[in-house]
């Protein structure tokens, strides 16, 4: 059973309710991301709302070490794990999650641009700051801190430059833009 958000809390690390190996879900990622990555996933205090996906790697052994599992299956969370497996067999499903509410307006206009953004289509960090009124550096960083990746697909914002990889989950280089890579590979080929 989750816990509320004050239970979660231990020496300023927040636990998660559920944490997910992306193999469990994503069966076909590439062998370097499948047992490197995992899915921190946390709800809201009241338990009927996803409030948290956290992508956790080796980078992050604090945040990996404080992750636990849940002991007692929880429904939203069975259903969350489900539609991960579902969205990573076929990127072009939808998620129908209850998700906690964006923190700020901005946040709010931002989760509606990106969960707007199909399957395969991809913007940049411009086009997205000119659709909000925004600049595209404050877009780059409110990305960067999107709460709930995959399922509000901030992996479909990319750079206008030669290196149109220039980050993903305030990682520049490593697991996360590999991981990014393949999520976009995967929607161009679906």
């Amino acid at each position: 059973m989750a816990k509320s958000a004050a239970d979660n809390h231990n020496g300023g690390e927040s636990l998660f309710d559920a944490v997910v190996r992306l193999g469990e879900v994503a069966p076909d990622a590439p062998a370097n991301l499948r047992d490197a990555i995992h899915l921190g996933l946390r709800l809201t205090p009241e338990s009927d709302a996803l409030s948290e996906l956290v992508f956790l790697t080796a980078s992050q052994p604090a945040r990996a070490a404080q992750a636990t599992v849940c002991g007692i299956r929880d429904p939203l969370l069975e259903e969350i794990r489900r539609q991960l497996g579902a969205w990573f067999a076929n990127p072009t499903f939808k998620f129908q999650l209850p998700l906690g509410a964006p923190r700020t307006a901005f946040q709010e206009r931002l989760r509606a641009a990106l969960i707007a953004t199909k399957s395969g289509d991809l913007h940049t960090y411009a086009d997205l700051a000119k659709q909000l009124q925004s600049a595209p550096r404050a877009v780059g960083q409110a990305l960067g801190s999107n709460t709930l990746p995959l399922i509000v697909p901030c992996h479909r914002i990319i750079s206008a430059g030669k290196n149109r990889l220039t980050g993903f989950n305030h990682a520049s280089t490593g697991p996360m833009l590999t991981l990014k890579a393949w999520l976009l590979d995967r929607e161009a080929h679906a």
